[in-house]
């Protein structure tokens, strides 16, 4: 199931490129900046000695609004709180999440549709910039339903 996991994580992050930051650019009044919460204890490096906090740049380029994102370690059993809080990522726009705390995560998108797609064991050590197209978040949904619900719940 890993290796799935990571095709599905190559699939939808198309335009992954090292070292990034810095402000969000949004396209349109929606995208922004915010420090990432991650719920549970987000401590702890899992690899890159060093590598404390990374800012990741979503930028939208599927046909779908980006309505939720949820981010929770690996080893937490429920998901963290939605990391957009009162914002969506509208088609053409992005959102930088900034300061998240080296680990592994698992990550929920949920748009427009309410349709989800989950990542597992993400590996979130260095800056980046993920760009994500309408056949990458189609194939991650597909790989979700496939793979079943999550068993995570969220914390509220």
């Amino acid at each position: 199931m890993k290796s799935m996991n990571r095709s599905v994580l190559a699939i939808l992050f198309t335009a992954l490129i090292g070292c990034g930051g810095g402000a969000a650019t949004t396209g349109g009044t929606t995208g922004g900046t915010t420090a990432a919460t991650t719920g549970g204890t987000s401590g702890g490096s899992s690899g890159g000695s060093g590598a404390t906090a990374s800012n990741v740049t979503i930028r939208n380029s599927s046909n779908w609004t980006i309505m939720r994102l949820f981010m929770s370690p690996t080893s937490q059993d429920t998901w963290g709180p939605d990391q957009l809080g009162a914002n969506v990522i509208a088609t053409g726009a992005s959102f930088t999440l900034t300061n998240i705390p080296c680990n592994n995560y698992d990550v929920k998108i949920v748009d427009s549709d309410n349709d989800e797609c989950i990542l597992r064991n993400v590996n979130v050590c260095e800056s980046e910039s993920v760009n994500i197209t309408s056949d990458a978040l189609l194939a991650c949904q597909s790989a979700t339903r496939a793979n079943g619900a999550a068993n995570k719940s969220v914390s509220r």
